[in-house]
């Protein structure tokens, strides 16, 4: 179910064109009701009625256990956010004055935050490869590389352009520094395109219920390689009866830990029940299968990008090297509006986020959106050319 029929079950793109799921995905109402269904419950037993607590959570695992089926050789833990996933990697890896790690300039704030208190607490080195330039980043990475290398973090999905990186070359390329890990953000991944954290090389990949997944807001996922989860100082305990040993005591453990489950990163109070509203969509995308969803989604990109290049005054920003692939997101530029294109299209009742990098916007196809959205598009962009 594509389109048409899908658009039905989401209330956002009824009155309005919605190009904007690369932020926020607009919930179907199934999942949502399902989810607003298992807060009442969660309210009228009361939220710390132990044993639905602990019921409530061990669900939430069970749906985690799912996405591992999925996402194959690795542990994934369910977390608040992009943001929280990447804090965890990145403050769960030991450091030291002078390591080195490297990026790109297309990555989101909330990599780019986590950088910087790397930087002042630690006094490590960035170094950022540029995603626009004529020379590969495979070929960028090899330079960069050097004895202090630790960590390369880079996106899948470009999320000021949409254009697939070139991240399993750039894993290749990573073979050469064996005590170095790889962190992928896949924020605008999943759902968008299909997903396979082992094939990308990661050691570490971040993603999003919220986005084209379209669950409630406040979820999003954590795969650690299975070898690699014992390197994460930044696991909790998990919960249960326990004591702390000797605090002072370097001979024995400070508290037990689980490390053979996520639970160890998911540690503290969270509305568990909610994720049901993810588990809903997570039914949808999976019968319907994510590689025929990418498919249909790109489909409508590549017809918005022909629309729009026959448009004086817009222009969609192509990938410069055959190395990058073409998404569901891609950002048209305005020689006239720049970013203010967004506020624009906003008052013709069309979604958006402006991209200030780019002088434009960033449009986002998702499952609900149809034919129709691109014209509407195309339309508006016409009617202020």
């Amino acid at each position: 179910m594509f389109g048409e029929d899908l658009r039905l079950l989401v209330p956002a793109a009824i009155r309005q064109t919605y190009l904007n799921t690369g932020t926020l995905g607009p919930t179907p109402t199934p999942a949502a009701a399902a989810a607003c269904a298992a807060e009442l419950e969660w309210n009228e037993l009361g939220p710390g009625h132990v044993p639905y607590y602990i019921q409530a959570r061990d669900k939430s695992r069970q749906f985690a256990l799912r996405i591992e089926q999925a996402m194959p050789k690795g542990t994934v833990s369910l977390l608040h956010n992009n943001t929280e996933a990447i804090g965890r990697v990145l403050w769960g890896l030991p450091w030291h004055q002078g390591d080195e790690i490297v990026t790109t300039d297309h990555e989101h704030p909330a990599l780019l935050f986590a950088l910087a208190t790397l930087i002042r607490q630690f006094g490590v080195r960035v170094k950022v490869l540029r995603v626009d330039a004529s020379a590969r980043l495979a070929d960028q990475l090899e330079e960069a590389l050097s004895t202090r290398t630790r960590l390369l973090a880079v996106s899948h999905v470009s999320y000021l352009t949409g254009w697939r990186l070139p991240v399993e070359a750039m894993a290749k390329v990573m073979r050469q520094a064996p005590d170095a890990r790889i962190l992928v953000d896949g924020a605008q991944a999943l759902g968008n395109i299909t997903v396979d954290p082992l094939g990308t090389g990661a050691d570490y990949y971040v993603f999003c219920g919220h986005k084209w997944m379209m669950a409630p807001a406040g979820w999003a996922g954590l795969w650690v390689r299975n070898t690699r989860l014992q390197e994460l100082a930044t696991l909790w305990p998990a919960d249960g009866d326990y004591e702390p040993h000797d605090l002072e005591s370097a001979q024995s453990p400070v508290w037990p830990l689980d490390a053979s489950t996520g639970q160890g990163l998911e540690y503290g109070s969270r509305d568990w029940l909610r994720v049901v509203g993810w588990s809903v969509t997570w039914d949808y995308f999976e019968e319907e299968g994510f590689a025929a969803h990418a498919i249909y989604q790109v489909g409508l990109a590549m017809q918005a990008a022909h629309a729009i290049a026959h448009i004086p005054g817009f222009e969609v920003v192509l990938c410069p090297r055959p190395e990058y692939r073409p998404t569901a997101l891609l950002t048209v530029h305005s020689r006239r509006y720049g970013a203010g294109l967004a506020e624009r299209l906003w008052e013709r009742n069309i979604v958006v986020k402006p991209v200030n990098q780019y002088g434009g916007v960033r449009v986002s196809f998702a499952i609900f959106n149809t034919p129709e959205d691109v014209h509407a598009l195309a339309a508006a962009l016409k009617s202020l050319s």
